[in-house]
Order: C-alpha cells, then sequence, then structure tokens
C-alpha cells in the first residue's frame, strides 16, 4: 500500500527488513560459536588419540625389545615364544585399530573445521546484508532530518514574512 505524498511517515519502512538481517546476524553467530566448539572438540580428540597412538606404539616397543632380550638369553620356552607370537599379532591389530581411530579423528576434524570456515563466512554475509541495512536507514535519516530542518526554516521564513516589520503607527 502506497501512501499519498502528504501524507507524513516517521517510521523507517526497512524496519521489518532489518530486525530480519540482525536475527540473521545473531542466529549466523550462534552457529559459528557452535561449529568452532565442535571443531574445537574434534581437535582435542585428535590430540587425545594421538597420543594414545603414541603411548600404545611405546608399550609394544618396550615390551618387544624386552622379549627379544630374553629370546636372545635363552630365557623362553616354545609356549613363550608361541604367546609372543600371538602377543605380536595382538599388538599389530590394536596398533591398526589406534591408527584408524586416529585418521577418523583427523577426518572429523577437518571436516569440522571445514563447517566453521563455512559458518565464518556465512556470519561474514550476513553481517555485510545488515550493514548496508543499517546504511541506509542511515542515509534515510540523514535525508528526513534534512527535510524537518527545511520545513523549519520555510514555516520560521513564513512566520516572520507574515508579521509587519514596523509596528502601526
Amino acid at each position: 500500500m502506497r501512501y499519498d505524498e502528504r501524507v507524513v511517515t516517521r517510521k523507517y519502512p526497512l524496519d521489518p527488513l532489518k530486525r530480519v538481517r540482525a536475527d540473521q546476524v545473531d542466529q549466523k553467530t550462534r552457529s559459528l560459536s557452535n561449529a568452532l566448539r565442535k571443531a574445537e572438540a574434534t581437535g582435542s580428540e585428535v590430540e587425545r588419540k594421538t597420543r594414545a597412538k603414541e603411548q600404545l606404539d611405546r608399550t609394544v616397543s618396550a615390551t618387544a625389545g624386552g622379549e627379544h632380550e630374553r629370546l636372545e638369553r635363552g630365557e623362553l620356552t616354545a609356549a613363550d615364544l608361541a604367546r609372543g607370537a600371538a602377543w605380536g599379532l595382538s599388538a599389530g591389530l590394536a596398533r591398526r585399530e589406534m591408527a584408524r581411530a586416529v585418521d577418523e579423528a583427523q577426518k572429523e576434524d577437518a571436516q569440522a573445521r571445514a563447517d566453521a570456515e563455512k559458518e565464518r563466512s556465512s556470519l561474514a554475509t550476513a553481517q555485510a546484508e545488515a550493514k548496508v541495512v543499517e546504511k541506509h536507514h542511515e542515509k534515510w535519516r540523514a535525508v528526513r532530518h534534512a527535510a524537518d530542518i527545511a520545513r523549519d526554516e520555510e514555516s520560521a521564513e513564513e512566520a516572520h514574512l507574515a508579521h509587519p516589520k514596523g509596528g502601526a503607527r
């Protein structure tokens, strides 16, 4: 609905759009915060799993080294050797499982970081869109203010011209 030119509206016509854009910025900010929190958690999980894998590798290496020394000294029996072989297979499986878990955690972390970057970009876009409306509002307000000043000056001039300068004598 359009108003007649003579109707004075003081309310900013794009107020609903301005509110929507501000709400979008708030929502995108929350989304980015959640994405960054998830990326931080996945990064911590990668570190935790990597440390666990390194600890397993150290433990396996130390145990295998100790068993190798015992074998060289002739302290092991055939049963010990069989158990050692089974343990070696088990340790190899555990190492592969840990490596797989680290790889999965790294993939999740990479995805979480990519999602965070998408959210960051989305927030920047929302902020830019909100800024466009805010700048328009500022210009609209300045134009309205200038029009109000011009109208006041015109009214003052009309009032001044309406009163005669000298008194009636």
